[in-house]
């Protein structure tokens, strides 16, 4: 498994390596940390501690922007729509947290565990104004975005003190399948991820961001749990929002902010 993520981690950084020599300084870099709900089969549902202040675990990773404009504009033609408005982001990260019942009754009052999960994937973030990249200083320096994408992830659930029970218990399904409710092996599956956020642009070589973002898994097990939905109310795989900040890094910017299109349409 690690010698897998090795090479996925050695291809995009030769692929990233390759881009940036071939436009320049049109890549960005960012570190971030952040904290991140789980909402899965831990928990009740509309109990607060459940579904808003429990669960909470933390988020670290990387990314990697690809800007559209595949030149310093300073010496190229009219940036189009999709230079003045998109980036690519490509992102690496590790979330995990601690995971609890938060309620005293029933059987799954006793259960604890852990949900780990390794992301790499791309979303695509839509920026409503025009990027501030090549604005000069005394222009505006925010930029807020919508994002949509997919990640790919590896989770790693973890389960202890499960002094449980019949909802936990393996059972047979209405079409006669049988299900295991607490499976813990590590295992791959893709996520959904909706993001909104803010870039505050500090100087012409780096910004600060803040980005929020909803996650939806194709799997039931990121928390290792999938009860017995006739003892268990259970209908939505597991998910989790996050809120993260970073620092972003323009590599190669030593020519920003003087360009002749926004000259032209300077505000």
């Amino acid at each position: 498994m690690r010698f897998k993520l090795f090479i996925l981690l050695a291809v995009s950084f030769v692929l990233s390596n390759k881009l940036h020599a071939q436009s320049q300084g049109n890549l960005e870099g960012s570190i971030n940390l952040g904290l991140a709900s789980f909402q899965t089969d831990y928990g009740e549902r509309g109990d607060i501690r459940s579904s808003l202040t429990g669960n909470i675990g933390f988020a670290v990773g990387g990314s990697l922007y690809l800007n559209f404009f595949n030149k310093d504009p300073l010496y190229g033609s009219d940036p189009n729509w999709s230079q003045r408005h998109l980036k690519l982001k490509l992102e690496g990260s590790y979330l995990r947290a601690n995971l609890e019942h938060f309620i005293d009754t029933d059987v799954r009052k006793y259960m604890k565990g852990r949900a780990s999960v390794i992301n790499f994937g791309g979303i695509l973030e839509y920026h409503p104004f025009v990027i501030p990249d090549y604005i000069p200083e005394k222009e505006r320096k925010t930029s807020p975005y919508l994002g949509i994408g997919v990640m790919g992830g590896y989770s790693m659930p973890t389960e202890k003190d499960s002094g449980l029970l019949q909802a936990y218990q393996p059972y047979t399904d209405k079409d006669g399948e049988a299900q295991i409710p607490v499976i813990t092996d590590s295992f791959f599956t893709y996520s959904l991820v909706l993001s909104t956020g803010i870039r505050y642009k500090l100087d012409d070589a780096s910004a600060i961001m803040l980005d929020m973002r909803w996650q939806y898994f194709d799997s039931d097990y990121i928390d290792g749990l999938s009860p017995n939905p006739a003892l268990v109310k259970n209908i939505h795989n597991d998910w989790l929002y996050y809120l993260n900040v970073g620092y972003v890094i323009n590599f190669g910017s030593e020519s920003r902010g003087t360009t002749w299109w926004f000259r032209k349409h300077r505000r």
